[in-house]
């Protein structure tokens, strides 16, 4: 995505993310460094950028857990619980050092947004290179996003990482996470995912190798070259998105079923007998509803799901 030719004088801005982060299970926490390419396609300088914090949302005393207790109708998976959870169950993400174009820049954490200031502006059309070390612990799972969630999933990675606020013809949209989010700006990302390796991940885009992983990922003939070691790095690649979600369990089942001409489905899901005969329903109904979905509004644009 960047400069669309449909509209005159529409223009989006675009990012290109290098995350590389490394997950330990046993307390939650994660490490990460970041590469991040903006491209300022707006005919405005900018002279500040600003990133999303989401997990620092899940601490007491947070906007989202004071608003979850006194508005008069709280959303009731949030109401309350917030305020209760213990130091280990509680989410933060923080920046712990930051440059621009290789030089460091000052930058102030506002519970979960983050502001940057700029000794050298943006130009209509510059590029700019962030460089970000960071790091975070995963909350227990309240909302979207978090570790243990009542399903049996061990991990479910939304809005994990320090995320560039969107910028567009209204300005910056710094907006504080206090039940909505997601508005993102659109671009590509290369994400390197360091776990357990009793961990099966399922992930954005697509994964890049996939012979040192295993896992159902492997395809007929590949030649699998697992490394040593108590870890698994995951390279996974994605284009032309606005986001990158993940999700990991030591007991998920991957499975895959290839929609004709369509993409490759890929279905993570808890081994339990009592329900694997709805997921090999779900396979086949989810392929005959790409199939139908294709007929009636076009090709999904991308090559898995």
């Amino acid at each position: 995505m960047g400069l669309a030719t449909g509209a005159q004088g529409y223009w989006q801005q675009h990012v290109s993310y290098e995350i590389d982060v490394t997950l330990d299970h046993t307390t939650h926490r994660y490490t990460g460094k970041q590469v991040l390419t903006y491209t300022n396609h707006s005919p405005d300088v900018l002279t500040h950028v600003y990133y999303h914090l989401y997990y620092n949302a899940f601490r007491p005393e947070s906007a989202m857990d004071v608003r979850s207790r006194w508005i008069a109708d709280p959303d009731p998976r949030v109401s309350g619980r917030i305020h209760e959870l213990k130091p280990e169950e509680q989410g933060y993400l923080h920046a712990l050092s930051l440059k621009h174009d290789g030089k460091p820049v000052r930058f102030e954490e506002n519970e979960t947004i983050l502001e940057v200031h700029l000794d050298k502006p943006i130009p209509p059309g510059g590029k700019a290179i962030f460089e970000m070390t960071f790091e975070g612990q995963v909350p227990l799972q309240i909302r979207r996003s978090g570790r243990t969630n009542a399903e049996g999933s061990d991990y479910s990675m939304s809005q994990w990482y320090p995320k560039l606020c969107e910028y567009d013809n209204r300005g910056w949209h710094p907006n504080p996470y206090i039940g909505r989010e997601f508005h993102g700006v659109w671009g590509d990302f290369e994400v390197n995912i360091t776990i357990d390796r009793s961990y099966t991940i399922g992930a954005t885009g697509l994964l890049q190798n996939a012979a040192e992983i295993g896992k159902g990922f492997e395809t007929p003939g590949m030649k699998m070259k697992l490394p040593a070691g108590q870890h698994l790095t995951w390279r996974w690649k994605a284009n032309q998105v606005h986001d990158f979600v993940w999700g990991a369990d030591p007991d998920y089942v991957h499975e895959t079923m290839q929609v004709p001409n369509g993409p490759m489905l890929h279905f993570f899901y808890q081994n339990d007998p009592a329900y694997a005969e709805n997921w090999k329903q779900l396979k086949e109904k989810t392929t005959k509803a790409f199939e139908d979905l294709s007929k009636r509004f076009g090709q999904y644009p991308y090559p898995q799901y």
